[in-house]
């Protein structure tokens, strides 16, 4: 499938809790906000449209949807994004977490290939799953029906989803100020 013909909605409303006293996802990586990483592979990647869920509000070149209550997890933010795509006409929608990145274009691409269907399938890395994730008009719609308390996690165990093997080093997010310190030295050693 072509993925011009598919929204992206990338995660960024999350409370930091665990990152101190900043932001994680404009903390400097090697030169660049944690975030940008992650939009700038959605945007490789060729999308339709990017919608980008975020405490903030307005993020330029993106469609911006304000998380007004991000304490509210995951499974929250999530319909949010998948509301606003479903909204604009997208029927199909692939998600993304904006702490995440290291996950790479050609991941995401081969995530699009794999979902044959109108269901979804989702990442997995040591039988975890996790975004990011594709999600058909079926999905979308069971997401979009549960209660606001129902968890990312949760949402797609309901799914019964394909998955995808999402390898160690992509799946690492930065939640901790250690967790930024470790992927940068994974850019670094890549670099070389």
């Amino acid at each position: 499938m072509n993925a011009a013909r598919i929204a992206c909605v990338v995660l960024a409303s999350g409370l930091s809790e665990r990152f101190g006293d900043g932001d994680k996802l404009s903390a400097d990586l090697c030169g660049q906000p944690v975030l940008s990483y992650v939009l700038d592979t959605a945007n490789d990647v060729g999308f339709g449209e990017i919608f980008c869920v975020s405490r903030a509000g307005e993020i330029d070149g993106f469609t911006s949807i304000e998380n007004e209550f991000p304490e509210y997890g995951q499974g929250h933010a999530l319909r949010l994004g998948l509301q606003a795509a479903r909204s604009a006409g997208w029927n199909m929608c692939v998600v993304m977490l904006g702490d995440m990145p290291l996950v790479t274009s050609s991941y995401v691409k081969t995530l699009i290939v794999k979902n044959q269907s109108d269901v979804c399938v989702v990442s997995v890395n040591d039988s975890i799953k996790m975004p990011p994730a594709i999600f058909g008009s079926r999905a979308m719609d069971i997401i979009l029906s549960q209660e606001s308390s129902a968890g990312a996690r949760e949402l797609f165990d309901l799914l019964s989803p394909a998955t995808l093997q999402l390898d160690a080093d992509a799946a690492r997010d930065v939640d901790t100020p250690a967790d930024l310190a470790r992927v940068a030295g994974m850019m670094k050693a890549r670099k070389i």
